[in-house]
């Protein structure tokens, strides 16, 4: 997995013979050379099909050589779930289309494994955003008496709300906005490209808060208005638009990152109040879990939910999350079940999300699922819609 914050690779190792988060088995992270960073962040810009052929080749040897290691170290797997680089992400385009890359047939060859790749297309075909696809895993993982939210804070923010376990509510989930892809792009602007993000929030808890311009920003961009389903990506919240905003900005850099850090909170914050019935509590996960600036950001614009680093309540490390959600939706693809999250991503209907690439163990693969379901309990067991 490698996600809109281009930072690197997450590996994460899920059994899927053991019900629910029960199987994580652990995570290697690989942060990419600032070359091949470089290259992906340049592909949010044009891109001839000759430089996009071979930037998808250079992050296939990187993703194979990534699975590798993670296999010497946590073990050996049976088949490997590839999200791959977004690069385009327009589902409302006419006709909608996502892109990721990261050449599947690289990983297959480097390992001799199945790759079960291109998770996103299927649900753009039939209509869908193509995002986001993990909210069935989080309802088979956290799913509780009382319902809750959880947040994702990578690139971009998207958050699930889970029903109760005797509710018939169904699951809701959607893309907040930025999550700490305009802080990263602030910091390497901001920098002369001399730091690619604000560790730990520092400087920007050390900063205030421009509240007439965030009040600003909430109300001139349309996504922040626009009802689920839906998502976005860095064609919307990128560096342009924070280059956009750094031209015109009277203060300082502190200021800046704090105000940029309200936003994503107050983003956030307005996304939930106005489109789910809240909760109690709330588990946050990626990157930005580990800002303490935005955790407390968040905390102030949703004072009645209880904010929670998701990995040290669950004891699953915010960069495996994804990762694990992705090998569950390959174990999924793997036995052909079809998703019912029509109501999340908008979807004409469920479809199997995902493309086998046979490996070398194709064979062997193919004659234990048959015989062995790779999990007894099922997404069809779960009432989300």
């Amino acid at each position: 997995m490698s996600g809109s914050s281009a930072d690197g690779v997450d590996a994460a190792v899920l059994d899927l013979r053991v019900a629910g988060c029960a199987g994580y088995r652990g995570v290697l992270s690989k942060p990419f050379d600032p070359d091949l960073r470089a290259e992906v962040l340049a592909a949010n810009g044009p891109l001839s099909v000759d430089a996009m052929a071979q930037l998808d080749r250079r992050l296939g040897a990187c993703y194979a050589e990534v699975a590798q290691e993670a296999i010497v170290r946590l073990g050996p797997v049976d088949f490997i779930a590839l999200h791959g680089q977004t690069i385009r992400h327009q589902p409302r385009a006419v006709p909608g289309f996502t892109l990721q890359i990261g050449a599947a047939a690289d990983v297959a060859v480097a390992t001799g494994l199945t790759v079960v790749h291109d998770f996103r297309r299927a649900d753009v075909a039939a209509g869908g955003e193509g995002a986001p696809l993990v909210p069935p895993f989080h309802q088979y993982c956290f799913q509780e008496a009382q319902p809750r939210l959880l947040l994702n804070l990578g690139g971009m923010a998207n958050v699930t709300w889970l029903p109760g376990n005797e509710e018939d509510r169904p699951v809701l989930a959607f893309d907040c906005g930025p999550g700490n892809v305009l802080l990263d792009a602030a910091m390497q602007l901001c920098s002369g490209g001399r730091h690619s993000c604000d560790e730990g929030g520092r400087r920007a808890a050390t900063g205030r808060c421009d509240m007439p311009r965030l009040t600003k920003w909430l109300s001139s961009l349309p996504f922040f208005q626009q009802p689920p389903p839906k998502s976005t990506g860095r064609e919307t919240f990128g560096a342009p638009l924070v280059a956009q905003w750094w031209s015109s900005w009277q203060g300082s850099v502190e200021d800046f990152l704090a105000s940029l850090t309200a936003l994503t909170a107050a983003s956030v914050a307005q996304a939930i109040t106005s489109w789910t019935p809240g909760a109690a509590e709330m588990l946050v996960f990626g990157g930005g879990a580990e800002n303490p600036a935005l955790m407390r950001a968040l905390q102030d614009f949703l004072p009645a939910t209880r904010i929670l680093h998701g990995g040290r309540h669950s004891g699953i490390p915010s960069q495996a999350l994804e990762a694990i959600a992705f090998a569950w939706l390959g174990g999924q693809c793997l036995q052909g079940r079809r998703l019912p999250i029509t109501g999340i991503t908008g979807a004409r209907r469920g479809v199997t999300l995902g493309n086998i690439l046979p490996g070398d163990n194709w064979p062997a693969l193919l004659s234990q699922l048959l015989t062995t379901p790779v999990e007894k309990s099922s997404c069809h067991d779960i009432p989300v819609v």
